[in-house]
C-alpha cells in the first residue's frame, strides 16, 4: 500500500509518508516519499528539511547538507534547517560552520513560540564541548534544562564538560542523571565509575 502512495504525485500524501516513516526510523522509504512530495513541491521548504533529516541519520551527509541548504535558500527564517545542517556539520567535523548555524537556530528561535528551543541550546551545548569549549557547554547544556531539555544526552554533555574541567563531583552527578534516563549505555555507566572513583578517592 505505501509503495503505491508514493508513486501517487501527491505532494501532500508523500509529505505525510515520508513523515511518518522517518518516525518509524525508515529512512530509505522516507527518502523515497519525500522525494516524490518535491516532484510535486519543488518549493517547499520544509520537505527538504525532512529529507535532509532521513539522508543524516543514514549518514549521507553531504545529501543531508545539500537538502538543508535548499531548504534554507528557500525559507531563510526556517530555524529548523539551520539546527539540522549544524548537526550535519558537527557530524563531519565542520565545527566551526556547525557553530555558526546553530546559533543562527537559536537566534531565530527567539521569536517563533512553536519551534523546540531547548533542543538548540542542548545541540549547541554538544558543539560547544566539542570544540573544547567546556565552560560554555555547561552554560547551553543548563541552559536547555531550564528550557525542559532533560534528555540523558544533555546531561551526559554535561557530565563530560565537568570531567574535562576536573570537577568530578559534579560529573558523577550529572552521569548518574543520564544513567537515570538511559541505564543500559555502557558509555556513560563507565563515564560514571571513572569519575566516580576520582571523586571519592581524589589521592588517585
Amino acid at each position: 500500500m505505501y509503495n503505491e502512495c508514493i508513486m501517487n504525485n501527491n505532494g501532500d500524501i508523500n509529505t505525510k509518508l515520508g513523515l511518518h516513516f522517518l518516525n518509524e526510523c525508515d529512512y530509505n522509504l522516507a527518502i523515497n516519499a519525500l522525494t516524490k512530495a518535491i516532484e510535486s513541491e519543488s518549493d517547499n521548504a520544509y520537505i527538504y528539511d525532512l529529507r535532509g533529516i532521513a539522508y543524516s541519520s543514514i549518514q549521507e551527509y553531504d545529501k543531508s547538507i545539500a537538502d538543508f541548504n535548499k531548504a534554507i535558500e528557500l525559507d531563510a527564517q526556517l530555524s529548523p534547517a539551520y539546527n539540522n545542517r549544524a548537526l550535519s556539520y558537527w557530524a563531519i567535523d565542520m565545527l566551526e560552520e556547525a557553530l555558526l548555524d546553530i546559533n543562527n537556530a537559536i537566534e531565530l528561535s527567539q521569536d517563533d513560540d512553536e519551534t523546540p528551543e531547548a533542543v538548540y541550546y542542548s545541540n549547541r551545548g554538544l558543539i560547544q564541548y566539542t570544540l573544547g569549549n567546556f565552560k560554555d557547554a555547561i552554560l547551553d547544556c543548563n541552559t536547555a534544562i531550564l528550557y525542559g531539555c532533560e534528555t540523558w544526552e544533555n546531561f551526559n554533555c554535561l557530565g563530560e564538560a565537568y570531567a574535562s574541567l576536573g570537577e568530578y563531583k559534579e560529573a558523577s552527578r550529572y552521569f548518574q542523571c543520564a544513567l537515570d534516563f538511559n541505564p543500559n549505555d555502557i558509555n556513560v555507566f563507565t563515564n560514571y565509575l571513572s569519575v566516580k572513583n576520582i571523586s571519592d578517592n581524589p589521592r588517585l
